[in-house]
């Protein structure tokens, strides 16, 4: 796996509450073909790898690396290059020493006074073994000719992957309050029987699904932040939210909030799920999660509980929650009262439809340019079946191109110019910030569908219909 070593600097990490082990470490360093230079001490948090210091190795390939009192526990990373690195865990071992040889990092590593990190190359090097095996089996999958081989073949693969299955939870048991054991109960996954009904992606009322959601998380600790610094938390936290909870905004933000809620004893946990959900949910690009978006703000940030966020950040990140709460799916979108091309006000709350599409566009716009005719032809075969209206807000202050690009593309619609207004910044009021942006409101003028693409109208319309029949 490619490692990228930076040091992070976004707005909602910029301040630390870990918890410190009680003792400082010191590691000495030996590395066979490395000398005379510098390298790099870093650490994995979330899904980054982020450098904490520097080492000095001296002529004969030697360095110690010495940390403060208040170094958290986790799992680090020795750096010579962006392609030559190794893993030690800062755990229960204080004082202690690796040597190993550049042409191969973890074969030759050896280690004096640290059973975790003992244990832990032992685990590694099983893994590459394991891995290896699985390689040429695959090789000989790919030469086989018959079926009777590849079902053979597939049957050394389950065993090899069932070995290591088994080895992990071996040293699980045997070795429970090491850091690897740490690590893989994160790694564990419910064990399900291989079932059709057992597929993440089919949420049903199945027993399977429920069993695995339900024991998705039952060997990861909450309140221990050792976990944010392996490679393995940010992902699971991702699968869960994004696959294994059923997506749906209302049971997204319930399950965010009972994670956030078992992380309370540990600010630093508290601190990454709400910065987690935070960055995952403001510019998703699935509609309708903008409202997981405006509930984090509303329930952790106004609320004063991300003291880590400074005030100008937190007031961007308030203004945004505010502009979007108004135009969430379900919400009566806000009334504009402007002026068309005969230069008459209209409102759109007086423009009578079953369905109304606001359409915000400009006409310099080259992606208008091709998504407008494209409306057109929709608007042109399904107004009359679907009952449905145009609203054009044009952001050009020029009357004459405005007018026309209208007669060019033929927009046989209600054409209004968005900065001769009565009722304020559109842009403001829809959150528009490019162009075209398409709203769909229904005959209430609440907002069913936002932010579609042309060729996803005549879907959604169809299968919006089809949900809402009584």
């Amino acid at each position: 796996m490619r490692k990228t070593f930076i040091i992070y600097c976004s707005f909602l990490l910029f301040i630390h509450f870990p918890v410190f082990s009680q003792n400082s470490f010191r590691i000495n360093f030996k590395i066979k073909g490395v000398h005379d230079t510098t390298c790099l001490i870093a650490n994995y948090y979330g899904n980054g790898t982020y450098v904490k210091d520097t080492v000095k190795v001296d002529p004969s390939g030697r360095c110690t690396y010495k940390t403060q009192s208040e170094t958290p526990k986790g799992l680090y990373i020795f750096v010579i290059s962006e392609k030559l690195h190794f893993d030690f865990v800062l755990n229960n071992d204080y004082k202690f020493s690796m040597e190993t040889d550049i042409g191969d990092l973890i074969g030759k590593m050896a280690i004096s006074g640290s059973p975790e990190n003992l244990l832990f190359y032992q685990y590694l090097n099983f893994n590459k073994k394991k891995y290896d095996e699985i390689q040429l089996i695959q090789k000989e999958k790919k030469l086989s000719l018959h079926q009777s081989d590849s079902l053979y073949i597939q049957k050394k693969t389950d065993s090899i992957n069932q070995e290591i299955i088994t080895y992990k939870l071996n040293l699980i048991n045997k070795y429970p309050s090491t850091f690897l054991a740490f690590m893989l109960n994160v790694m564990k996954e419910p064990n399900l029987k291989a079932s059709s009904d057992t597929l993440i992606g089919k949420v049903g009322n199945s027993s399977a699904y429920l069993y695995f959601y339900k024991h998705f998380w039952d060997d990861t600790d909450f309140s221990d932040d050792r976990v944010l610094r392996t490679p393995v938390f940010h992902n699971k936290l991702q699968k869960y939210l994004d696959w294994v909870v059923i997506q749906n905004p209302d049971t997204l933000i319930n399950e965010i909030d009972r994670l956030i809620r078992r992380a309370e004893t540990n600010q630093e946990m508290f601190k990454y799920l709400i910065w987690f959900s935070t960055y995952h949910y403001e510019n998703s690009e699935i509609m309708g999660f903008d409202k997981i978006f405006v509930h984090l703000v509303d329930k952790y940030y106004i609320t004063g509980q991300t003291p880590w966020v400074n005030q100008n950040n937190l007031e961007n990140i308030v203004k945004k929650a505010n502009r979007l709460k108004p135009i969430l799916l379900g919400q009566r979108a806000p009334n504009m009262i402007m002026a068309d091309t005969n230069n008459q006000l209209v409102s759109m709350y007086n423009i009578e439809a079953k369905f109304l599409i606001l359409l915000f566009w400009d006409p310099s716009c080259g992606h208008c340019e091709q998504e407008i005719p494209k409306i057109k032809d929709f608007y042109d075969q399904y107004n009359e079946f679907y009952g449905l209206k145009i609203l054009a807000v044009c952001s050009d202050t020029s009357l004459v191109k405005w007018k026309a690009q209208i007669k060019k593309k033929k927009m046989n619609w209600v054409n209004v110019n968005g900065p001769r207004t009565l009722t304020g910044d559109y842009r403001e009021q829809y959150d528009i910030s490019l162009t075209p942006v398409i709203f769909v409101l229904n005959e209430k003028k609440e907002i069913i569908a936002k932010n579609l693409q042309a060729d996803q109208l005549q879907l959604f319309m169809k299968n919006y219909l089809e949900s809402t029949k009584e």
